[in-house]
């Protein structure tokens, strides 16, 4: 793929600014493959990432929109879809939404994804928190190969903001039949575009990871040292069993619009209880 001409992240931030009336959202959400929440928002104004960042993903699934408006009063941004080290865009580009959010000064940056199930407790459906992640994909493995990565434990990614997910998921487990109660677990990130093999889903059942994709970690690893507090929740598309076979990305699509239900009451219920 040729190198892509981004936006200055000055000037995404500028564009957003002159749209929000230089007010600064409470909250950003990145959304992951056919994941559909916070639509519908209060005063929302919506705008392409060709506007925005001057490229728009490339993937389906993601529309490539940002939409600005307001859950209960509390403006927020929600960020329509990204981009993958996988469709040969560099470390820049894939963090350049994420990196918008952080010189902004947005506080709190919720990360979406859809990601396969390793762990055998696991449904289609489920949202599993992420703890912590093993980070496969990072550009310092790819000149040495997976080695360095395998020996190194899993990264843990726990905050004010994944406590805050947590305290407001067992309220809404309690009080609401359709919403099932959070899963926790490791993310394990992989490069792609393929699904895994039956010896790499070992290998990574083996390294305690309990889901798998193909995005996130640049983002939360962005956010590091800054005022943005990144949390990240896959959405469990489908679970390796021995005896099933994993579909391929329209099944993706479709588990994770089933869960959005769920999401979207999680997500509402976390801005408006504060953050």
């Amino acid at each position: 793929m040729e190198k892509v001409a981004a936006r200055p992240i000055e000037a995404a931030v500028d564009f957003l600014g002159k749209i929000s009336k230089q007010e600064i959202p409470v909250a950003a959400i990145v959304l992951g493959s056919g994941v559909k929440v916070l639509e519908g928002l209060e005063d929302e104004k919506t705008v392409s990432y060709q506007e925005v960042f001057g490229i728009a993903p490339g993937v389906i699934g993601h529309s490539g929109a940002v939409s600005l408006g307001r859950v209960n009063g509390r403006l927020i941004a929600v960020l329509r879809g990204r981009f993958h080290l996988y469709e040969g865009h560099a470390w820049e580009v894939v963090t350049l939404p994420s990196r918008t959010m952080v010189e902004w000064g947005v506080p709190h940056l919720y990360l979406t994804n859809a990601a396969g199930g390793l762990n055998a407790n696991f449904n289609v459906g489920d949202l599993m928190l992420l703890t912590g992640f093993r980070d496969h994909l990072h550009p310092k493995y790819q000149d040495s190969g997976l080695l360095p990565a395998l020996k190194h434990p899993p990264t843990a990614c726990t905050n004010s903001l994944s406590e805050h997910i947590l305290q407001v998921s067992r309220k809404l487990a309690a009080a609401n039949s359709v919403f099932r109660p959070l899963q926790t677990g490791v993310y394990a990130g992989l490069l792609g575009p393929n699904y895994e093999t039956l010896s790499e889903i070992d290998m990574l059942k083996s390294l305690g990871a309990d889901a798998v994709g193909m995005s996130t970690v640049p983002e939360i690893e962005v956010c590091k040292g800054s005022g943005t507090t990144p949390a990240a929740i896959s959405v469990i598309t489908n679970v390796w069993k021995p005896e099933e076979l994993v579909g391929g990305h329209e099944e993706v699509l479709h588990a994770a619009k089933q869960a959005s239900e769920r999401l979207d009451l999680l997500f509402h219920a976390c801005i408006e209880s504060g953050k």
